[in-house]
């Protein structure tokens, strides 16, 4: 009797959430973050802390310290809503059991979406890019009228040295291939979608094709 083939409404755990016997044999295993491991949060959270500190320092010493939590509410309103919604949500790490997203970036955010398995579209990826420069660039302003020229370059160069690092240390090792900053060689993106039905197809269906 021939195998059928998973349907894009199937619903199959992906091989992050499944037992760790399944890598065996699994050409991508220990070249992607599939696995929660606090050293990879550890990493991120590294990486991005120049810029907040900076912004933050810059930010009180610019007189503009109240205006910190207008920052917080958008950091807020961007990781746990929007971004959640453009993003993390094609992530398989979204498609684990429970109701807050466990990962190396987005630790702690309340799943309020549905889990797609697709990848993003590209009004998804203008979105997520927007929001991200948005982010970003909330504190220069304040900085610049507070004449902290020289922490408002310190913090530019942060943000320009934290997306290199991302996109060559953790960006190129991350499993939701479809992020703007994703840099996972198409080699091992096949090999971990041909590990997971569901998120195969669906990627299919997006017109990706897996190299024979």
């Amino acid at each position: 009797m021939p195998l059928q083939r998973a349907s894009i409404h199937d619903v199959y755990p992906p091989c992050t959430w499944q037992d760790p016997s399944v890598c065996q044999g699994c050409q991508a295993n220990g070249k992607l973050m599939c696995r929660l491991n606090k050293k990879d949060m550890v990493s991120f959270f590294m990486i991005i802390l120049p810029f907040g500190v900076t912004s933050i320092s810059g930010a009180i010493r610019a007189g503009y310290g109240w205006f910190l939590f207008l920052w917080l509410t958008y950091s807020l309103f961007f990781f746990f809503v929007w971004e959640a919604r453009v993003l993390c949500r094609h992530c398989p790490y979204w498609a684990e059991a429970g109701s807050v997203l466990r990962c190396h970036a987005n630790y702690g955010v309340i799943k309020i979406w549905k889990y797609q398995p697709g990848p993003m579209s590209k009004a998804e990826k203008i979105q997520f890019a927007l929001g991200a420069m948005l982010w970003i660039g909330f504190p220069f302003p304040f900085l610049l009228l507070g004449q902290e020229y020289l922490l408002a370059l310190i913090g530019l160069s942060a943000a320009m040295s934290g997306a290199f690092l991302l996109r060559r240390y953790v960006c190129s090792r991350c499993i939701n291939f479809s992020c703007p900053m994703n840099t996972v060689p198409k080699q091992l993106v096949d090999a971990y979608l041909g590990r997971n039905p569901q998120i195969q197809v669906a990627w299919e269906a997006g017109a990706h094709r897996l190299d024979e």
